[in-house]
Formats: C-alpha cells, structure tokens, sequence
C-alpha cells in the first residue's frame, strides 16, 4: 500500500548566472541558468532575390579567440576568399555587446542576413513584448503553420525588450532589428522548435564592401522565489487490464492492393510450420523471429501450417497471393521474392483475438507498384546490431528490398591511418550485408570517391591526393597515385561484398576548395572515367548521384553544373544503364516537378532511382513521379556519418521517412501525407521501441482510486491532477518543486509513468531523471530524454521511445520482479517544465 506522495525541494531564491558561448554551425548561445534563451545565430550571403546562396555559416567551423579583456573574437571566412566575417562579444555587467564585421569580395553585390539570435519563446512569450518603447499585442500564442513570411513579423526598431516573469531581455542596435515569430513555420530552422528569430534581412553589400552592425544584449533575470514542500496522501488500488495489447489499431504498411476479409479468426497460439520449396531460400525463421519480438504469450497446440509456392502468374511481377484459412495460410509468389514479401504480411497480420494469438481469416492479392525501393544508411562500429535489429523490425516488414550502405568510414587496410571513433570494422561490415543478405535485399556500397573525400584526409593523411590540401575534400583523380588508392578499395569491396552495384557518389564536388568552375570539370572529365574503369574491372554497374550532371532549370532542385552545355556534355560521358541517384529535396507533393529530370534519365539510356528525403511532401510527389517513369526510389538518410540507435534518435523524422516511402512506392497510393489514416511517426516508434505485448492481459496496480482511467499504449492508468515539477517557464510553475518522492513497498516487474512537460527544449536534451531504490539497497536509474521519452503540451509529434496518447506518454522502466522502497522523479531541466498525470506498477 503507498500512504503518500512527498514533494521535496530545492532552495532556489536565487537570481540564475547568465552565460554565453559562440560554436561552430550553430552560433551564438546565452543561457540564463540552466535555459539556453538564445538557442542559436548565423548569417548567410546570397544573390538578391534568394536566386543563390553564396555562404552561409553553417557551413563551415569557425575560429575563436579569447581577449585579455574578456572578450570574445568569432572569425568566419569562406574557402574562396569572397567572405570575410568578424563579431566581437564583450561582456558586460548585465550582458554583452557585440560588434560585427561582414566584407564581401565578389564582383557583384551581394545579400546579407545576420540573425542575431532564435530566441527561446516559451521563455519570452509569457510577458510584454515592446519595440521602441511600444507595446506589442499578445505574443503567448504562435501563429498558424500556413502564415507567411510577412505576417509573422512582430515589428522592427532599434530596441527590443521582452519582459517576462522570468527575466526582462532587451536588445538595442545602432540599426533597426526585425523580429520574426517562428512558433510554427515551416522554415527548416523553426521545424519541431518554438523561436522567435530577431536579426537584420536583406542587407546589401557592394563588391569589396563592408557591412557593420552593433548591438547590445542586457539581461535582468528575476529571483527564484522558495519552492515549498508538498505532500500528497493517496493509495495503490487494482487494474484488472493494467497492460494488454493494442494490436487492433496497428495499420499494415505498406497498404495491400486489394483485401477481403471474411470476418474470422483463426488461433495460431502454438507457432507456426512454415514450408517452402528450397529454391525460394525461405524458412520460418523470420515470421517465428518477429513474432517472439512483437508478442507475449505460452504456445499451446499445433503449430499453424504455412505452406509457400511460386506460380509466374499468379499476380503482377513480385507480387503475391496469400489465403489465410482456418486450417492453414497458403502464400503464393509470382517469385520468390513475391514469396518472401508475403510471408512479411503473414507477420504483420498476427494480432490478438478473444485472448489468444490469431490471425484473420483475409485474402490478399497485393504487388508492388515499385520494384526498386531502397535505403540509404551509414555504417559505424555498432552499427550490426543497430542495423540488424532495424531490419527485422522495420525495414523488412515494410517490403524493402535495396540498401545503399555508405561503407568508406570502415577500416580498409589500403588506406592505413584514417581511422577515426566511427570506423568499422571490415568484419562487422560483411556481417551486416549477410544479414541484410539474408532477408532480401540487394546490398550495394557507397564509398565517396571524388568530393567529401573528408574520411580519406582524416587525421591528415593523404593531403598531397588533394585538389586543394588547405581544404583537403576533394580527390585529384588526374594524380596515378590517387586512382590507385581508389583502385585498391574498391578490390577490397569487391572481394569483401561482391556487389553486383556499386555507388561511386561523385555529388557535390565543388563544395570546398575550389573556385575554378573550369577546374571542377577538368577534376570531372577524370573522375567520372576513373570511377567507370573500376566498375568495368569487377564487371559492378556504376551508380552516382546526379547533380553534378544537371544545370539550373533541368530539375526542380540540386542542379551544380554551371551551364546545361556542361551538363550535357557531362550525362553524355556515362556508361549505358548508369545507375543514377537522382536526389531533389523539394518539399513539393505534386509529380509534375519531379518528372523533368526522371523521363530525361530514362531518354538517354540511364536508369533513374529517385532519391528522396525525410519532407513528407517530397516523398509523395517525387516517389509517384518515380512509379509513373518506372524508376527506383532511394530514401537518404543525413544523419550524422555514423550509423547508431543515438542518432536514430537524434533524427527520427528522418527514419520516419522510411516508412512513408515504403507505403507510396509498393501501394502507389495517391492520399496526401496528412491523410494517409495513420502516424507513420507512431508506426515506426511501435515497430522500432515497442517491445512485447500481452496476449492475455496483465493485472498490475495504478496510483489513486475513483478516479479516471486512460490507455496511453497498452498501459492503462488512473490519472490524478497532474503533479508539476521544476519549471520557469510561466509563471504558475514558480513554485512547484524540483523532486518528487514516491514512497511503496510493492512488487513490480515494471513501473510505468504517464509525464508531459510545459514547454518544448531541444531534441534529446535531458528533462529529468528517474531513480528507482529498491528494499534490498540497489537502485536503478533512466534519464528522461524530450522527444524520446516526453513532449510539450504544444509538440504534437510522437515519443520515440515510449508510446503517447494526446499529450501523454508512457515512460517504461523494468524492474525484475523486484520490491519498490521508493521512486524519485528528479526535474533537471527547468526549461522543460515536467509534469508527472499517472502512475502503474505491473
């Protein structure tokens, strides 16, 4: 029985430090306590009108230097000479003031955009917002994610000052600074954030010209008033159903073709008895795999015949058939590949009926409208078990059947030296492709070998291959010692992978390093014959990315040839049958935009494969598109140049993606990504975090009586009043306190916690913590991650790790069966604003 709740405190009548930090890609950042108020600055130079970017610092690290006097000195200059970027911080008794410096050497004026600083809005927003001394009008609400650009500018002048029950923020400029609300745009810096973006736009800079700007930053914050202790008396009482299986509102992805489903099921309580022709290479490891993963429950009985065979015409080309009787499932492949897609709706279609595994009684007649629909990962040293798990899980049942695994970041012993903290090893790496291998996929390997040749100059070597050994990244092929490096790796992927594909990249050569237009193409007339030769040597077809080869107005984005005779000259020195990555991150649903550069492809011999990105829009569009001009898809992934669960995480929206392509490209389906009728973002977090389910339900124990009950995943709660902790973000958190203390002397096998926050902080930054002590002295510790295990109540996105219902998430903590002394909740962010709503002991 648990007699109370205690809420314990921290002494914090304080006034929070304030300090700043200036870093590489993401700029300027000022905190105030623990709360990053100023999250991030940049500036970038363009042609007028946005016709074309020139430099932008978040390409490129930075330089910092430290004064006597304090100060900070943060230098930025371009690779070409054009850019020249100097700010200066100095502190101040209340803040800091800077002066900045941006020269443009270019022979025609440029643009310039300074952001200052994306401030922080739930910080901000909960107070009076003036500009020159003017009030403006309520800023606690963002605008809606269609407001353009014009509407959300707040105002302009030279001082702005935000007070807040937190702190009062002002900004004073010797010129006027545009403040913009970026609560909902759809601008890539403001997705999944809430900021306001304060800074100077459209600032023209005259050939050997000099831009100036000062500014001062003050910030007053106020004193944390005493956070009193709190006490709450209430009880454990019984649930009969605390977890049980939520398989019924699991959707099948990709979407079958056709499907008739005749209203019953079938038990399939004791396994199943998969048979197969040996010359189909299928078994019942897989389906007995997934299923052991996917569910709790005791065989009993027979284990359920599954009987598969090949027939040529029995459906569309790799499609298939499968009849699910009460008697047994036949699959028939119109290949054996067909086969194997059927035995993976087999797996999904396993769900729980009248307390017991079963299947329903359905036929299906299903075939993919894409035959080419693949992946694009990275490799790393834990990327095996990463990646077998995701392909069990994930990529198999969603009906994939490529992988492009960028492979240079492994230890080749060609090139002896570049290893770095992600490199893998050539051992794992043939691992992995078995066991992608193994489950049908076509394995084929990436290894850059003209531009972001970063992995080849690691740790300085191989700085005389370089065009440009300041700005070692790009290879010099017209050296013989360079194409025989890059001879000497692709022997050993030959002989390590047999790859019947091989992906050279060859994309964005001129990134770094080189001003010479007429020396990329120079590089290009050597690299792309290098490349080809070693590919005609182990009889591999070339694949490349594809926008070296495409001039402004060939394509809807992505075009770095400087002119379409250069282009054409360029398509005109491919192999026949060329594999070509075509890539356009255009964040458009419409085909149209899509299909000039595919069909192009396909005129002149080549073999098209849309390379999407994780834009919902852009893989609709550009997916139909491929489906109409028969081409591959290819899903990239840019997350980071390490394959691991962290940055899975870190860029889930990004994996989500999968999951969107795999249902377009196989079902061809036309629904706009908002209408497709279920989260693919929930999807992949079940598949992916969700672990075993009950078949029958478990009983277990929730905190509070007579009060309501909710379902958040397959835990079911009594909710209370929700229990706030730690959080300056609005002024009704001031004086919740910073701990909780749940004090029980129950059994448990798991604890479950139902938690939100106030506000929304960073991906992956810690909320809090979770300290469970148990009777015999040993205690275990989770840490509360936003976005993996919490959200704001304004953040409408799925957790990753833990299933969420409204605004509610279920944080899951296993705990062997052992007796509970206590449960600490420990806010450690006070910007999250964490709040604790239920409470379930299984």
């Amino acid at each position: 029985m648990l007699p109370f709740l205690i809420a314990s405190i921290r002494n914090l009548n304080s006034i929070p430090e304030l300090t700043f930090d200036y870093v590489s890609f993401r700029g300027l950042q000022v905190r105030i306590g623990d709360v990053a108020v100023i999250e991030a600055s940049g500036f970038q130079y363009y042609e007028k009108g946005w016709k074309k970017g020139y430099f932008s610092s978040a390409w490129k690290p930075i330089t910092v230097f430290k004064g006597g006097d304090g100060s900070t000195t943060v230098i930025s200059n371009s690779d070409d000479g054009r850019v020249a970027n100097r700010q200066v911080f100095t502190p101040t008794l209340s803040g800091f003031r800077v002066s900045a410096e941006f020269r443009w050497r270019g022979d025609k004026p440029a643009m310039l955009e300074y952001n200052i600083g994306r401030l922080w809005a739930p910080y901000v927003a909960h107070g009076r917002l003036s500009i020159d001394q003017r009030l403006i009008g309520n800023i606690e609400v963002g605008l809606n994610s269609g407001s353009t650009f014009e509407s959300r500018l707040l105002g302009s002048g030279k001082e702005l000052a935000f007070d807040t029950p937190s702190a009062k923020v002002t900004f004073k400029s010797q010129q006027n600074l545009s403040l913009l609300d970026g609560r909902n745009y759809n601008a890539e810096w403001a997705e999944g954030r809430e900021l306001f973006w304060l800074g100077h736009t459209d600032q023209e800079i005259q050939p050997q010209g000099t831009a100036r700007f000062d500014y001062e930053v003050t910030v007053e914050p106020q004193p944390l008033p005493l956070r009193a202790s709190e006490t709450l008396s209430d009880s454990y009482s019984v649930l009969e159903s605390a977890q049980s299986s939520t398989a019924g509102s699991k959707p099948l992805i990709p979407q079958p073709k056709q499907i008739q489903r005749s209203g019953g099921f079938v038990s399939v309580a004791g396994g199943f008895d998969v048979s197969a022709p040996n010359s189909t290479g299928l078994d019942g490891d897989w389906l007995n795999r997934f299923i052991e993963e996917s569910w709790i429950w005791e065989k009993n009985g027979k284990p359920f015949p599954v009987a598969i065979s090949v027939s040529p015409s029995v459906v569309k080309i790799n499609g298939y058939r499968l009849n699910i009787r009460s008697d047994g499932a036949e699959i028939v492949g119109q290949s054996a590949e067909g086969a194997r897609y059927g035995l993976r709706t087999l797996g999904q279609l396993v769900t729980v009926n009248k307390g017991e595994l079963s299947l329903p009684l359905v036929t299906i007649n299903d075939w993919p409208s894409a035959q080419w629909r693949g992946v694009h990962l990275f490799v790393g040293p834990t990327a095996l078990n990463f990646q077998s798990k995701l392909i069990d899980r994930v990529l198999a049942p969603l009906k994939l059947n490529k992988v492009v695994l960028q492979c240079e970041r492994t230890k080749w012993d060609s090139t002896p030296g570049i290893e770095t903290a992600i490199t893998m090893k050539k051992s794992d790496l043939a691992a992995l492709a078995g066991r992608y291998r193994s489950e049908g996929f076509e394995v084929i390997p990436l290894i850059q070998t003209l531009g972001h040749m970063e992995w080849f100059f690691a740790n300085k070597k191989n700085l005389d291959l370089a065009v440009n050994p300041d700005v070692a990244y790009t290879l010099d092929p017209r050296k013989a010692e360079s194409r025989a490096k890059v001879s000497a790796i692709w022997n050993e992927v030959q002989e390590l992978l047999k790859p019947k594909i091989a992906h050279f990249g060859l994309d964005e050569i001129a990134n770094r390093g080189i001003d010479d237009p007429n020396l990329v193409s120079r590089i290009w007339d050597k690299g792309l014959p290098m490349v080809q030769s070693v590919a005609n040597e182990h009889k591999m077809i070339p694949m490349v990315w594809s926008d070296m080869m495409l001039a402004p107005g060939e394509a809807v984005d992505a075009c770095h040839a400087p002119s379409k005779e250069i282009a054409s000259a360029r398509r005109k020195m491919l192999r026949a049958g060329t594999y070509v990555a075509d890539w356009h991150y255009k964040n458009d649903a419409n085909l149209e935009p899509f299909d000039k550069s595919l069909s192009m492809w396909k005129s002149i011999g080549m073999r098209p494969i849309a390379s999407t990105w994780y834009r919902p829009k852009n893989i609709r569009g550009f997916t139909l598109s491929a489906i109409k001009n028969q081409a591959g898809i290819l899903q990239t992934t840019w997350a980071g140049y390490e394959s691991n669960e962290a940055n899975f995480v870190r860029e889930f929206e990004q994996f989500v993606g999968f999951v969107m392509m795999a249902d377009y490209s196989w079902s061809g389906r036309t629904e706009m990504p908002d209408n497709l009728g279920y989260d693919p973002s929930s999807y992949l977090q079940q598949m992916y975090f969700g672990g075993r389910q009950p078949v029958k339900p478990i009983a277990g124990k929730s905190l509070g009586e007579g009060v309501s009950q909710i379902q958040i995943g397959s835990f079911r709660f009594r909710k209370f009043e929700p229990k706030q902790m730690f959080g300056v973000t609005r002024s009704e958190a001031f004086n919740a306190p910073h701990q909780m203390n749940l004090l029980t002397d129950e059994k448990a096998n798991e604890v479950v916690l139902a938690m939100d926050c106030l506000a929304t902080i960073n991906e992956s930054a810690v909320a809090g913590n979770i300290r469970i002590i148990f009777t015999d002295g040993t205690q275990i510790e989770q840490t509360i991650r936003y976005g993996m295990d919490v959200r704001s109540v304004t953040d409408k996105k799925s957790t990753i790790s833990s299933p969420r219902r409204d605004t509610l998430s279920a944080i899951r903590i296993p705990t062997s069966g052992k007796e509970l002394k206590s449960i600490e909740i420990v806010a450690s962010n006070s910007a999250a604003g964490l709040r604790l709503h239920a409470v379930t002991i299984l």
